[in-house]
């Protein structure tokens, strides 16, 4: 079964600034573009790791609008190739929400 099939929600590819910050490593937030989305995930473009299963709250910036937010767990790694940055895929808790 491919990754596509096995996935319940309907990812958007949506490519805007994003942050990560992981409460129980880095208070820091990390730099991030998003990939793809769905209600319960994120796919983020990072240019540094962020360790499997680690707790992590998103935030994604909407243009000229409010931010998106959400909070979940670091579902899968994959690693660059050829200098690209890291893929980081997010199960958010729950759905996304708009914060005003």
């Amino acid at each position: 079964m491919s990754q596509e099939e096995r996935r319940s929600e309907r990812r958007y590819l949506i490519r805007q600034a994003a942050s990560v910050r992981i409460p129980e490593h880095n208070p820091q937030e990390i730099a991030t573009t998003t990939e793809n989305m769905s209600a319960h995930g994120v796919a983020l473009r990072c240019s540094s790791s962020i360790p499997l299963h680690s707790k992590v709250r998103v935030t994604w910036f909407l243009p000229d609008g409010p931010s998106v937010k959400g909070a979940g767990q670091v579902l899968r790694v994959e690693q660059p190739v050829a200098d690209e940055s890291f893929l980081i895929a997010v199960r958010c808790d729950v759905p996304f929400k708009i914060s005003h």
